[in-house]
Formats: C-alpha cells, sequence, structure tokens
C-alpha cells in the first residue's frame, strides 16, 4: 500500500471518529467542558508545534491569526458539542461535510455584491 493511502485512512479513521468521541464525552461532560478542552488540547498542540516560527509573524498579521483561530477552532469546538447535544453524530458529520459547499455559496453571494 502506498504511504499516501495510509495518511488519507488514518486522517479519515481520526476526523471521522471525532463526532463519535463527541457524543460520548457529551456523558461525562458539559459542552463547555468538552468545547475548553477540545480547545485547549489544540493550542497546546499547535503551540508546540509552531513555536519556532512565532517570532516571524509580525504584530499586523496577529488580527487575521486570531481571527482565524476563533472561527475556525474555538467557535466549532462549542458549537458542535452544544449542536451534538440534541442531534446525533451522524447527522453533525454530515452537516459538516457541507462545510465548504456554504462557503462557496455565500462566497459567491458575497463578491457578486462588491463587483
Amino acid at each position: 500500500m502506498d504511504k499516501k493511502w495510509l495518511y488519507l485512512i488514518v486522517l479519515s479513521l481520526i476526523w471521522g471518529t471525532s463526532f463519535i468521541l463527541i457524543k460520548k464525552g457529551l456523558v461525562g461532560l458539559t459542552q463547555i467542558q468538552l468545547g475548553s478542552l477540545r480547545t485547549v488540547l489544540t493550542a497546546i498542540i499547535l503551540f508546540s508545534v509552531g513555536l519556532p516560527t512565532l517570532k516571524q509573524i509580525k504584530k499586523h498579521q496577529w488580527k487575521w491569526i486570531a481571527i482565524s483561530a476563533l472561527v475556525g477552532t474555538f467557535f466549532p469546538a462549542y458549537l458542535f458539542a452544544f449542536a451534538q447535544k440534541h442531534i446525533d453524530s451522524a447527522v453533525a458529520s454530515i452537516l459538516n461535510s457541507l462545510t465548504p459547499l456554504a462557503t462557496a455559496v455565500l462566497g459567491y453571494w458575497a463578491f457578486s455584491i462588491y463587483t
């Protein structure tokens, strides 16, 4: 088996099981606790990996990094936990897979306004 296929399978297992693990985590944790745990673990891992390059980031770029972190990591960690309290993990994963389509539609709409 090619190494690329192995990476794809491992990543699919990690990303695919996250919704099931959120649902199982909600048995013993509140939505806030679960979202906080996911956010803190992500921050620790990304900070340890990205520490050498943090000094290369210019001050004016931090605003965009913070916005990206809030939209891409912070909000989804909490919102998925809140949503999965009420819906099945399979439905949550299907709705999450629609993100690129929703982004394309919103992008088309947003950029057609300005042209």
